[in-house]
């Protein structure tokens, strides 16, 4: 067994809700807060429909809820389900290093909660060890951009193709096992079972897939059933895999890196936090997009532009830009809307309610909208080729507009949203997010509860309390 494995199982069995700084507890309650809101927006969208429908069909023992729909299914199923929702307009949080992990890890962690009725606190600590597990893996691994220096003020990028969210499922289990209060060698097999139990690594094929397809980065929901599976069989007596990450055929190698550096995975493990730099979206798209998008708004109500003022729109933003999913104009599905420059930035321009609104088969569908694509053009800000960024998270934007027979331009340095001084997203605006989000799904008065039981988690002795919060009470129309 590696000192990796058996230092990852030692802090997921052993780690107490005590353990965690204020701070910590704090981010786990808005991640939550934010991931069932984004879930309780994507049941309006096509794929949320569907999804719904699968783990329904599916059924199984009445265990666990589906975010947003009255009744129960297995806890795998729901699971499935729930993954699902989170991701579907890539509207949820995302941490450097790793992405979105969240869809990948919270579905499993509160379907189990649920499961069992564990407590507030118990769910508190499962969310954040699913995440630092995940993350913590991630931090050893190549990064999905790798930079490579070409002389004193040049450099360039390549792809790590074969990146995915493979390796969050052993985060995921660190968090089941733990609520099912697996011991540290139990964790062991459960955690190696769970890296076995991933999906290839596809992240990358969503760069080139135009048009694009649901799904994405992969399949947070399905993948996240395959922790659960891993749990129960490590509970049963199952071995599970304990040299997971060792040698050429490792764990690291099988997701899609190119290298391994163990020492980064445990260095500072209960000392330093990586699920505390959780970024979190104002807008429902691509990520890159956002600093420029910062912009765009700031400039809008300064100068009163309307559409029809604009002539020209030039975005510019990290690496990510370059790709065919970014630079896509053909509109088919919410897919193809939550990653195309153009799209995002013509929706903006004709004020479209920023949230659920913006995928809205009327909004993808509009003329207006359509043919304002034309004006916008998309591509990487020049200080990405020429040095590296003084701030891992740094997310720099550009923008100049056309408009009214003058340019206005401007730029920044990290986007709405990160946790840097300035940009950060407040409580009131994370709640905002939420009721927005839900007011599709929810009445007011469980909207209110809802925010209350979430952020006052720590205090539920039932998880049952904040699951009836955030279910209706009889069945919706999804359509």
């Amino acid at each position: 067994m590696t000192d990796v494995l058996k230092g990852l199982s030692h802090f997921a069995a052993e780690a107490g809700f005590d353990d965690l700084p204020d701070a910590i507890v704090h981010e786990a309650k808005r991640v939550l807060l934010d991931s069932i809101g984004c879930a309780l927006a994507s049941i309006s969208s096509e794929k949320g429909r569907i999804c719904i429908a699968l783990s329904q069909r599916l059924g199984g023992p009445q265990e666990a809820s589906i975010i947003g729909v009255a009744g129960k299914v297995s806890a795998s199923n729901a699971v499935m389900a729930n993954g699902e929702l989170i991701n579907a307009m890539d509207y949820d949080a995302l941490v450097i290093p790793g992405g979105h992990v969240s869809p990948y890890v919270v579905p499993p962690v509160m379907a189990i909660a649920e499961q069992r009725n564990s407590t507030g606190k118990d769910l508190i600590l499962a969310t954040v060890l699913s995440h630092e597990v995940a993350m913590r893996i991630t931090r050893g691994m190549s990064p999905m951009i790798q930079v490579i220096a070409e002389g004193p003020d040049a450099q360039r990028y390549e792809w790590t193709t074969p990146y995915g969210g493979s390796r969050f499922n052993v985060g995921a289990a660190a968090g089941v096992g733990r609520l099912m209060g697996l011991e540290t060698q139990r964790m062991v097999h459960a955690l190696g079972l769970s890296g076995h139990y991933t999906q290839v690594p596809t992240h990358g094929k969503l760069s080139y897939s135009v048009p694009t397809s649901m799904v994405k980065y992969g399949t947070p929901g399905w993948q996240g059933t395959g922790a659960i599976i891993a749990c129960y069989l490590a509970e049963m007596g199952y071995l599970g895999d304990e040299t997971l990450f060792d040698g050429a055929s490792g764990l690291w190698r099988f997701t899609g890196s190119d290298t391994w550096m163990p020492e980064k995975v445990l260095a500072g493990i209960r000392d330093e936090w990586l699920f505390s730099e959780q970024q979190y979206k104002p807008y429902p798209c691509c990520r890159v997009l956002h600093s420029s998008l910062d912009l765009f708004y700031r400039m809008i109500d300064r100068h009163a532009l309307e559409p029809e003022d604009i002539d020209r729109i030039q975005v510019f933003g990290p690496q990510y830009c370059e790709k065919p999913h970014l630079q896509n104009r053909t509109i088919r599905s919410a897919i193809d809307a939550q990653f195309s420059a153009a799209y995002n930035f013509a929706v903006a321009a004709h004020g479209i309610p920023i949230g659920p609104e913006w995928q809205d088969e009327a909004t993808m569908r509009d003329e207006k909208i359509l043919r304002f694509m034309d004006k916008v053009t998309c591509a990487v800000h020049p200080e990405y080729t020429r040095r590296p960024l003084k701030d891992r998270l740094m997310s720099l934007g550009r923008i100049e507009v056309s408009a009214n027979g003058q340019t206005y331009t401007d730029e920044t340095t990290f986007a709405y949203g990160t946790p840097r001084p300035g940009f950060e997203i407040d409580d009131a605006a994370l709640i905002a997010k939420f009721a927005h989000n839900a007011q599709r799904v929810l009445t007011p008065t469980q909207i209110d509860a809802a925010v209350d039981a979430l952020m006052n988690l720590e205090t539920l002795r039932e998880v049952s309390g904040l699951m009836k919060t955030i279910v209706p009470a009889g069945p919706i129309d999804a359509a």
